[in-house]
């Protein structure tokens, strides 16, 4: 007898437990309902629950956003349409609502870009490195054997670990069902967050996960190393042979899975993740366009390690010129490795981080040129000015939204090649102001004794010492407005009091 017939007899308890213990309990659960077939008083189902069991259809109750239950109601069709288990179906969806941290934290963008400095000196900690050490010591057989499984570097492989859960003492405070269903109702990535919902009902329904394995990230991530559900069911390993994938309590587990997502990225065995390199003066910019070359288009046209010189192979392989701070920073030489990081999380601060946290457990050191971090980082809506302003003059930055990536360097590099300016694609004040003066040329004017005395009291604000506030531009003042205008990124100063100054010094002023 199909179960379909036989389920409404049992109660939604027994169908629960019937389904979390196996098609074989579920059988004698749906015996024993026909043996207890006689007249009974117990209450019968409600005509909605009753009609649930019938035809599998998952009911809800209302979560109180008709928005919410409308797409709720017609995700659930989608799953069972996909094959997944109603029950479970019904379970994981069940008495959500809407999760408002969720989206905040999916929407909301600092005011300002964090610069890399401040990002890579965080991920980077003296503490970190030390976590990483302990516990590569302490499985250490583990990682050996993993290395020589997959191919992909001992530090590489702890410096997700540490990054993405600091081994494992990041707390996970949300529910992966809620916030998965509550970012694919909100409907920005509404097909990413429902593939990845369905790859968690997929997890219950395997085994794979139960209560205290689904709690995520706010955009469900799950475990130590932060695998999304689809990417757990794909690249998860059961390396001790325990009979489960456990990314939450076994180490040997989560060491094993983020190196088999590694060689499954693309990683190379025994090549480099990154190189530190010097650029001679006059080095052309345009091949910081993040296009693979040989190394040795780099090294002929006067490139160098950082430290000693080329070794035997190095400039044979493929790597793309990275300046992430510009031509004050460091300059980078980014390999396949380094690609394969970036599929693991596709932002270029993270991957470094990783690199560098590698780098230094695999018994290498840091990165050798200074950051520029005297340098004032722009606002989210100083960039959206900048891309808005490429746009406009034929430069395509892509979409205006405030973030600095790819296209805004793109845009960027081809507006400073067209201006015959050092095309390093790092968007500073000074750049700003360019893309400004090639919009509207405006004359730069001095400023009056009123207007310098609020100059002088708004770089006070910034930090700056310019002695009295008076609207006399003294030689403090003017020390320390070149300071501000080494802060913007340009390239001459000149320590004047001009209008210029003093827009720059209202938009950063607090």
């Amino acid at each position: 007898m199909p179960h379909s017939k036989v389920l409404f007899a049992l109660s939604r308890p027994a169908m629960r437990l019937a389904a979390s213990l196996g098609a074989g309990a579920l059988a004698l659960a749906s015996g024993l309902a026909l043996l207890a077939a006689a007249p009974s008083t117990a209450e019968a189902p409600a005509p909605a629950e009753a009609q649930s069991l019938l035809d599998n259809t998952p009911r809800f109750a209302s979560s109180g956003d008709p928005g919410f239950d409308a797409w709720r109601e017609g995700f659930a069709a989608r799953a069972l349409a996909a094959g997944r288990s109603p029950l479970i179906t019904e379970q994981l969806l069940s008495g959500l609502t809407p999760d408002a941290r969720a989206v905040r934290q999916d929407q909301t963008q600092p005011e300002f870009n964090r610069p890399w400095w401040d990002y890579v000196d965080r991920a980077v900690s003296q503490s970190r490195i030390d976590r990483g050490r302990f516990r590569i010591n302490q499985d250490a057989a583990v990682f050996e054997a993993v290395e020589a499984r997959y191919g992909v570097d001992i530090g590489v492989i702890a410096g997700i670990w540490g990054v993405e859960s600091n081994f494992g003492d990041a707390a996970l405070p949300h529910e992966a069902p809620r916030v998965l269903a509550t970012l694919a109702y909100e409907g920005r990535r509404r097909a990413d967050f429902e593939r990845w919902l369905l790859a968690l009902i997929e997890m219950v329904e395997r085994g794979y996960a139960g209560p205290s394995e689904l709690r995520s990230s706010w955009a469900g991530a799950l475990g130590q190393p932060q695998f999304m559900p689809d990417v757990y069911l794909a690249r998860a390993v059961d390396w001790d042979g325990d009979g489960r994938r456990d990314i939450w309590a076994n180490d040997a587990d989560i060491i094993a899975s983020i190196a088999n997502y590694l060689a499954e990225a693309g990683w190379r065995r025994g090549e480099p993740v990154f190189q530190e390199v010097r650029l001679p003066p006059g080095f052309d910019l345009s091949l910081a366009d993040r296009t693979m070359r040989p190394v040795s288009a780099y090294a002929e046209r006067g490139a160098a390690p950082m430290a000693g010189a080329w070794a035997n192979g190095d400039t044979s392989l493929e790597a793309e010129l990275f300046l992430p701070a510009g031509l004050t920073g460091p300059a980078l030489l980014l390999h396949a490795n380094f690609s394969a990081i970036r599929r693991y999380n596709p932002s270029d601060r993270y991957a470094l981080a990783v690199a560098l946290i590698g780098a230094r457990l695999d018994g290498g050191q840091g990165l050798r040129a200074a950051w520029p971090s005297h340098l004032r980082t722009l606002t989210a809506t100083m960039v959206r000015e900048l891309q808005a302003g490429l746009n406009a003059l034929g430069h395509d930055a892509g979409a205006v939204d405030g973030v600095v990536g790819a296209g805004t360097r793109r845009g960027l590099r081809s507006f400073q090649l067209a201006r015959g300016l050092p095309a390093d694609g790092f968007p500073t004040y000074a750049m700003l102001e360019e893309v400004r003066q090639a919009q509207h040329p405006r004359s730069d004017g001095r400023l009056s004794a009123a207007e310098t005395e609020d100059l002088q009291r708004l770089l006070v604000q910034l930090g700056f010492r310019v002695g009295r506030a008076d609207g006399v531009a003294g030689a403090r003042t003017r020390a320390a407005i070149a300071a501000f205008e080494r802060s913007l990124g340009r390239p001459e100063t000149t320590g004047l009091p001009t209008s210029r100054n003093l827009a720059a010094a209202r938009a950063f002023a607090p």
